[in-house]
């Protein structure tokens, strides 16, 4: 693993846990949603994604089966499953494939949330935040009904790392933050070098994601 990459994954984690910022937005309501605190429902997105994701059953062609303590889905046979350690003493499982660019591979990685003292909207709208002052221009956060979550965030956005060893072309970042339940948040990070990503196939294996407790 790059060591560029694991600082990528570790900012998205440590984001996605990260400190709470309150900020008024307009709110929609659902089932689940409708439950919040009023100041969590202001956060609540009403933006459309920049590609639309919907869950889909069955197992796509020539794929096997991922799973781990909280999630399940489907990956192309050859993408390889790698894991590392978590300050929460879970684990941090990736699944890659090669792409054009060595130090970049194509990547779905499972982050589990195991102690959330904050809701998946609240973390999403942090991360937004965070990465709007990075100077990410195309964000788009949205709301999303995904199988085993009480509610879920979608964000999706393309970013130039920085940093030392950090690759100089542009990445593509979907991120999906599944509330399971008051303290589980599962999120999945699909990355791929912007220019590959849809070819990558990365769309079907998001589809396929299910968290669970």
């Amino acid at each position: 693993m790059g060591v560029s990459m694991i600082g990528s994954w570790r900012r998205v984690a440590a984001l996605t846990a990260g400190v709470l910022i309150t900020m008024t937005a307009c709110s929609s309501g659902s089932d689940e949603t409708s439950k919040l605190e009023p100041r969590v429902q202001r956060m609540i997105p009403t933006g459309a994604p920049s590609v639309a994701v919907t869950a889909r059953g069955g197992q796509p062609g020539e794929s096997r089966q991922a799973s781990g303590k909280f999630f399940s889905m489907y990956v192309p046979a050859d993408f390889q499953e790698k894991s590392l350690p978590m300050a929460n003493g879970e684990q941090m499982i990736s699944y890659d494939a090669p792409s054009s660019k060595p130090a970049t591979p194509v990547r779905v990685v499972i982050s589990p949330d195991t102690k959330s003292k904050a809701t998946a909207i609240e973390q999403s709208l942090s991360l937004e935040i965070v990465t709007r002052q990075e100077g990410v221009k195309d964000l788009t956060r949205s709301t999303l009904k995904w199988p085993g979550a009480k509610n879920a965030i979608l964000l999706q956005w393309t970013q130039t790392p920085a940093g030392a060893g950090a690759p100089d072309a542009p990445l593509r970042y979907w991120q999906i933050m599944a509330q399971v339940n008051d303290h589980l948040i599962i999120s999945l990070i699909a990355i791929a070098p912007a220019a590959e990503f849809n070819a990558a196939g990365l769309a079907k294996i998001v589809e396929t994601f299910r968290p669970h407790a």
